[in-house]
């Protein structure tokens, strides 16, 4: 499944990537990384000031 994540620097400054597979923050809670079939973009969490993500990706399953 591919979804959109975006990240908004502390400068203001915008990241969007529409074709997210997956995103994940570091156990020691550094880097957040993005990956996509494109890329993979590791940003350091100092800065980031926030991080949004489409809502379909925490969605579940209904047993119909």
């Amino acid at each position: 499944m591919q979804y959109w994540v975006k990240v908004v620097f502390v400068d203001n400054q915008e990241l969007v990537v529409k074709d997210a597979i997956r995103h994940t923050i570091s156990d020691d809670m550094e880097v957040l990384e993005v990956d996509s079939a494109k890329e993979v973009v590791i940003i350091p969490m100092k800065q980031i000031k926030y991080v949004a993500c489409d809502a379909t990706v925490f969605a579940t399953k209904s047993k119909t």
